[in-house]
């Protein structure tokens, strides 16, 4: 994201920052992902790509079968696809739609 107008001094210490990040995380040979990804039901998606349209991670193509999948690596869970795709086949790991009308009901008791 823009910050603002910098000078170069203070530009080329963001860039070596941001390249000794990038560094680390190469030289580990491994990334670990969280499990908060979205997952899609082949057997619902109807391939209207919605889903690939919302996600603002460009996280879901449309593999050889005509069906969205999702990369888990890219995937961040913010469930954007889960709530825009018409057909239902995407759900977001670990919020399904049960555990998350439990917590709604849940706060709505406790008031």
């Amino acid at each position: 994201m823009a910050q603002g107008p910098k000078d170069i001094p203070d530009t080329v210490a963001q860039a070596k920052a941001a390249a000794a990040g990038a560094m680390a995380l190469m030289g580990k040979g491994k990334i670990s992902v969280e499990p908060y990804y979205s997952v899609v039901d082949e057997e619902k998606c109807a391939g209207c790509q919605v889903c690939i349209s919302v996600c603002p991670y460009n996280a879901i193509k449309l593999n050889e079968r005509g069906v969205s999948e999702v990369n888990p690596a890219i995937c961040k869970g913010c469930g954007t696809c889960t709530s825009t795709c018409p057909s239902g086949a995407v759900s977001s790991q670990h919020y399904t739609d049960g555990q998350i009308a439990a917590m709604i009901t849940e706060y709505l008791s406790a008031k």
